[in-house]
């Protein structure tokens, strides 16, 4: 077999194909190049298509569902109903308790505030509750029974200028505690002994 002048060189036999040697610039390049062309412009049209058609389903689908989860961060407003209390009536308030409540009371307790004027007087009762009174007219006066003589104490603030006020406490008759004050806003207190 003979091929191309210079093919195969001296020396050496015949190939058992005959043809142009490998790599050649044959009609097989070709090939490759059209088949590798086609597969491009087959990829750019799917590609193309694609991205058109999404635009489109896009524009005419439903919304984008919400996400499952809340952000929690995001605090809109609610409509949230707004509350309809009623305050009760009022209630006339309790009375101050010259007993206790479990019983009698051991020891006996008088208090007092003298004075030519009003004053704001707080005192515990037998109960040990502290009792707020204001602008009460003097001379007051109060006797309980407590099973806690350590929370007696009486204070009395006056309401006007210059005016005595004074204060005392007895329990159980011993001598009494007592205390006087003179001038706008002075206070006295009276403990138990």
């Amino acid at each position: 077999m003979a091929g191309r002048p210079g093919w195969p060189p001296p020396g050496y036999p015949p190939p058992y194909a005959s043809g142009p040697p490998a790599g050649g610039s044959g009609s097989s390049g070709r090939v490759v190049g059209v088949v590798v062309g086609v597969v491009v412009a087959l990829t750019l049209a799917v590609c193309g298509c694609l991205g058109v058609g999404g635009v489109l389903l896009g524009r005419y689908a439903d919304p984008v569902a919400e996400e499952p989860y809340p952000d929690p961060y995001d605090y809109e407003e609610e409509d949230v109903p707004e509350a309809t209390w009623t305050p009760p009536p009022p209630v006339q308030p309790a009375q101050p308790a010259v007993t206790p409540s479990t019983g009698a009371g051991r020891f006996g307790v008088r208090y007092e505030v003298t004075g030519a004027t009003r004053a704001d007087i707080q005192y515990y009762d037998a109960n040990g509750d502290f009792i707020h009174l204001e602008a009460v007219p003097l001379p007051w006066r109060r006797s309980i029974r407590t099973d806690d003589p350590n929370r007696v104490i009486v204070i009395a603030t006056a309401e006007d200028d210059g005016r005595r006020v004074r204060c005392s406490t007895t329990v159980a008759g011993r001598p009494p505690v007592v205390e006087t004050a003179e001038g706008s806003g002075w206070r006295v207190t009276c403990a138990g002994s």
